[in-house]
């Protein structure tokens, strides 16, 4: 496959209309005009200017990516932006998702087959089989992104409410079905990246056992550690998704178990997942901490906003996004830091001093700029400082959120340049499902549900597609006219 054209390492882009360079790019325009404080770091402000731009513009970050792709990414975000066109779309999602109508289930309509696949669903996916998957997977990471989140997106169906109709034969094939599509999995993906997964999908008696807080069976144990297994000798890391609150504290201490076993020697295999917008999230994690300092494992955290709010009680969640973000990159910034802040502060443990921060790990999960530009900052004046830096990853959904997954390429591209050296901000990652068209209807419609609120915010995004999209067409002219 032809590598794709890559911007000339210049300088750092904007993030979130703020501009990073690395001082040995331009050693004469290293500082900022126009910085202010963040919580005792210099952040720039959304109007800093360089004192002494670069002669030549950097291309765009846009630019990495396909036409093909920057036209389909522009039309998703169009129609998630527009409540008219969304609703109805959500609706004919879901219809065709849970059809059984045989000219609406899109394994027997080819045409619909066609359509969604070239549309939606390669968008958001990755492939229906194993080549595909691997050709997706090659063609992020030829854009510049370190690697893949790969999750299963075949979800076994059952009855909440009649459990106990469930025999043993059948709990044992759900089982042994979440198992093989676990390894499936992993096994395609490489190491360095991560593969995502559920324990619900392990079936109904799993999810009771979970609701009642229970430990697992020694059937299930053994089938999560054989994953866990070949995941770890084989470098691949393993994110145990949040769920629907009614299960979310069984899987927390499943995951915390798996951890103590796996996580050694200063290495995190397993992460578990933690919602920034949930009350007790600032609580849990700092337990979490705790107990991964006392007992000397790294903890992996892969922090979130969340993505239950249409779904669990409305008490168990902060009152306002504002406070939602803001507990968020509070605790980032205490994670990326090593030291414990107001937000996430120490558990107090009876005759002992202040606990000493843990190893941890982090996948900052987010499409949101100015939390990811507050992490950049951050890592930038401890990397200026000679300090420490902890395992950081970044990671977007595939298909949303372009313009700041490339603007951290780039902007890891261009210290790996200045520095000679792999840096942090080049371990961007994007997280895709993958399995039949029909397996991830599903999958696209419990996205869009989780998400319909930011999608909608999704303008500037869609502004930075549409002026690519424009400087594209502008040049071809151009090179026409020659």
């Amino acid at each position: 496959m032809k590598p794709m054209l890559r911007p000339r390492p210049l300088g750092v882009p904007s993030l979130s209309r703020t501009r990073f360079w690395h001082p040995a790019s331009h050693a004469r325009s290293s500082h900022l005009a126009g910085a202010t404080s963040f919580n005792n770091t210099t952040v720039p402000s959304p109007d800093a200017k360089l004192s002494r731009p670069p002669t030549n513009p950097t291309p765009p970050p846009l630019s990495l990516l396909a036409l093909p792709t920057l036209i389909r990414s522009y039309l998703v975000s169009a129609v998630s932006a527009s409540p008219i066109l969304l609703t109805p779309s959500l609706w004919i999602l879901s219809l065709l998702a849970h059809s059984k109508l045989p000219f609406l289930q899109v394994e027997h309509n080819r045409l619909l087959h066609y359509i969604i696949k070239k549309t939606i669903y390669a968008q958001f996916c990755a492939g229906e089989t194993p080549p595909e998957v691997q050709r997706t997977a090659t063609q992020l990471k030829e854009t510049g992104y370190r690697g893949i989140v790969l999750n299963y997106a075949k979800e076994l169906v059952f009855d909440k409410a009649s459990p106990a109709k469930q025999t043993r034969d059948d709990e044992a094939k759900d089982l042994e079905d979440w198992k093989q599509g676990l390894l499936k999995t992993v096994k395609l993906v490489d190491s360095g990246d991560y593969a995502a997964l559920k324990f619900s999908g392990a079936g109904p008696s799993v999810v009771q056992r979970l609701i009642g807080k229970l430990p697992p069976t020694t059937a299930v144990t053994q089938a999560t550690k054989e994953i866990c297994d070949y995941a770890k000798d084989t470098g691949i890391k393993l994110l145990w998704d949040a769920e629907q609150n009614a299960i979310q504290p069984g899987i927390d201490r499943w995951t915390l178990d798996l951890q103590r076993e796996y996580n050694r020697d200063g290495v995190a295999v397993l992460y578990g997942t933690y919602q920034a917008y949930a009350i007790s999230t600032p609580q849990l994690l700092a337990q979490h901490l705790a107990i991964a300092h006392r007992e000397g494992f790294t903890l992996g955290v892969k922090l979130v906003r969340g993505a239950y709010m249409g779904s669990d009680p409305r008490h168990l969640f902060w009152a306002s996004k504002a406070e939602t973000d803001r507990v968020h990159d509070r605790i980032a910034e205490a994670l990326i830091r090593k030291e414990w802040n107001e937000t996430l502060s120490p558990v107090k443990e009876q005759g002992t001093q202040k606990p000493t921060f843990p190893n941890v790990s982090l996948v900052l999960a987010t499409h949101n700029h100015e939390s990811v530009r507050k992490a950049v900052v951050i890592r930038q004046e401890q990397s200026r400082k000679g300090e420490e830096l902890i395992d950081l990853s970044y990671a977007q959904l595939m298909g949303m959120a372009d313009d700041l997954g490339t603007e951290l390429i780039v902007a890891g591209n261009d210290a790996c340049a200045a520095t000679r050296a792999k840096t942090e901000l080049s371990k961007t990652y994007k997280y895709t499902a993958w399995g039949s068209v029909r397996e991830c209807l599903t999958y696209l419609l419990r996205r869009a549900e989780e998400n319909q609120g930011s999608l909608s915010r999704t303008r500037e995004g869609r502004l930075a597609l549409g002026k690519e999209i424009r400087r594209r067409l502008l040049a071809s002219l151009r090179w026409l006219d020659h």
